[in-house]
Order: C-alpha cells, then structure tokens, then sequence
C-alpha cells in the first residue's frame, strides 16, 4: 500500500549526526515530518525536540517502537548498538534508515537481512556520498564508458587533525568497532564499491597505525580528550583490496596524520580514460577531473560541484523507497560487503598477511 502522506519519523538517538538527518527532514515538509525523538539522554532528545518542532520525546527507544504514530525510524545510536536498533524495529512494523557502519561484525548484519524479509518493511544504509552530485554525474559517466573498462580504484579520506574527541565511545574499540577506517574508509569504500558496479571483494591487505590517539594528540580543532581516557583503535589504515573482476582498490583514511589538510578523493584509471573526485571536506567544494585523449592529444575536462543537499538527496530516496515500495539504492547486502571487507582488514594488519573474502 502506497503512503498518502508525509512519512512519519522518529530519531533514535540525538547525538551530533542526528542534527544532520533533521536538517534533511525540514528541507522535505510534504514527503515527511519528525514525529519522535528517543535518547537515554532524555535531556538532550528534549532540547532537540523543542529546538526542531519535534512533538514526542523518548528515553527507551522499545517505547517509541510501540506507537502507531512512526512509520520509520532513522538509527543514529552509537555503532555498537545499530545492529540491535534496526532488528528490533523493523520487527516492530517500521522502516529503517541506519547510519554507517550498517554493524561491527558482519555476522550481525544476517539478523537484519532476515527481519528486513520477514517484515516486509524497507532498510536502508544512510551513505550519503552516493548522492553527491559529482558521485552521480560520475556513475552516469560509467555506465556508459566514457572511462572504458576500468582496472584500477585509489580512494581515501585523510584527516590531518581530525580523532572524535568529544565522544569517547568514537576510539573505544568494544563500542565503535574501529577507528577512521570503520567512521570515514566505510564511507570511501562504499562509494568506490558502488560505482564500480559493487564487485565482490576477494582478497585483502592491510595495515593499521595508532600513533597519535593513545598519545592524546591529533584531537579534532577545539576538543580535547579526556584524562584518563584508553585509546584502542587505530589512527591510520591503508588496505589493498583485489575485486572479483580482476579491479584492485587502494584505499587509505585516517584521523590525524602530518599532511597539509583534510581530504577526500576517488581516482580511476581506465582504458579510455581517468578521473579524479577530491573534495575539500571543510568546504565541501569538489571538483572532478577527467583525464582523456582526443586524437593522441591530452584533452582533460575539470568540472566543479557545489553540493550542500546530498542527506536531503538521500532521505527523499528513503522515503521514495517506502512509499513506492522499491528496494534503497543502500541495501543490506551491500552493508554486509562492506562489514567483510574492513574486518578482513583488521584481520589482516592483526595477522600480517593477506586475507581471503568468502562468498
């Protein structure tokens, strides 16, 4: 059955990415409204409620699960608890929008995957990179070869300066699951993933760093870490990942490292043709340029994007998905790849050698 009206929301968790999903909300009034806010910080839930509009106020989020009046939720609880979060809802009859990482360990993700088919309710991951403008523009591109057939994949997101210091959570392995490459290489590796046609990962190399997190150093611009506090996550991972279709993908992301700003990029090469996306994050200005010949001459293309609505992008595509009844353009499955490939990572730093992706 088809929705008539506006999709009715509630947030769980009121955290600082939730102020991004409502932003996104209020930019969409005629296909969806906030109903509900639910945080064991019922304090701040209720600041945000009465700052937004929004009418309801949970502390336990079962509560907020049991009312008629939510439609779907948007999970945006720390990443320990996403997995639990979005089995539970959608077992209460509601459509899910989770953050990123979809889970920590991808076992966690076969829960979600049959809840999802057993309640016949949409869930979607919330990787808003896919809607970028310049994401699009270069999927359009791809499908159409203008790149030709394309074998190597480089991508990162580095921050100069940049570990969460205001949550502690963020660099306590047992509840985040990692370090920058689960919080920004999900979002990088995703990206890559998808505009190459999500191939199957098979194989994987990799290695973490923890230089500056357990020195207390490299806290984001204007924070500070706790006394006291254990860091035990890494500050810098690189990985080379060999796909099924004989593409490889370089991918490195940290939170604090010695180079000159905070970046994020995406490089291919192909047969015809190579492109790079970098974006300067703090701007949010990308620009993409397209490496080609024409007639043995060099005849490259720079293009500029000014993209500030791509959560917008992404939460009118929920919604869409909800109510025409189609399947998110962030599925489960492509969750669940991505969960293989960072633990394969992990595993493979812990280990010291490569290792093999089963399917």
């Amino acid at each position: 059955m088809k929705h008539t009206r506006p999709i009715r929301l509630g947030l769980i968790g009121a955290g600082g990415i939730s102020k991004e999903h409502i932003k996104a909300a209020l930019k969409l009034p005629e296909r969806v409204v906030l109903q509900a806010i639910c945080d064991v910080n019922e304090q701040a839930a209720a600041e945000k409620a009465q700052t937004y509009g929004i009418r309801d106020v949970y502390r336990d989020y079962q509560e907020m699960l049991a009312s008629p009046d939510i439609d779907a939720v948007i999970i945006t609880v720390p990443n320990f608890l996403h997995a639990q979060v979005a089995v539970d809802s959608l077992r209460a009859g509601k459509h899910v929008l989770c953050e990123k990482p979809m889970v920590m360990k991808s076992e966690e993700a076969d829960a979600i995957i049959r809840a999802r088919d057993e309640s016949g309710k949409q869930f979607m991951v919330s990787l808003n990179n896919r809607f970028r403008q310049a994401a699009q523009w270069l999927h359009e591109r791809i499908v159409e070869g203008a790149f030709g057939g394309i074998y190597y994949a480089k991508t990162g997101w580095v921050r100069r300066r940049g570990i969460p210091a205001w949550g502690a959570w963020f660099f306590d392995r047992e509840r985040s699951g990692g370090g920058p490459l689960i919080d920004l290489g999900v979002h990088m590796l995703d990206v890559t993933l998808w505009l190459l046609g999500n191939p199957n990962p098979i194989a994987v190399t990799g290695k973490t760093y923890a230089k500056f997190g357990p020195r207390h150093q490299g806290a984001w611009p204007g924070t500070a870490f706790a006394p006291n506090v254990a860091y035990t996550v890494e500050d810098f991972a690189s990985a080379f990942i060999q796909l099924e279709n004989d593409v490889t993908v370089l991918l490195e992301t940290s939170w604090a490292s010695h180079i000159e700003e905070e970046r994020a990029y995406v490089e291919f090469l192909g047969t015809e043709g190579g492109v790079r996306w970098e974006w300067n994050v703090a701007g949010n200005r990308q620009e993409v340029k397209w490496f080609r010949n024409e007639h043995g001459v060099p005849a490259d293309v720079t293009l500029h994007f000014d993209d500030q609505g791509e959560r917008v992008a992404l939460l009118d595509h929920f919604a869409t998905s909800i109510t025409e009844n189609t399947t998110p353009l962030c599925t489960a499955e492509q969750g669940l790849t991505i969960a293989k490939v960072l633990e394969a990572i992990y595993a493979s730093s812990e280990q010291g050698r490569q290792v093999r992706i089963e399917w």
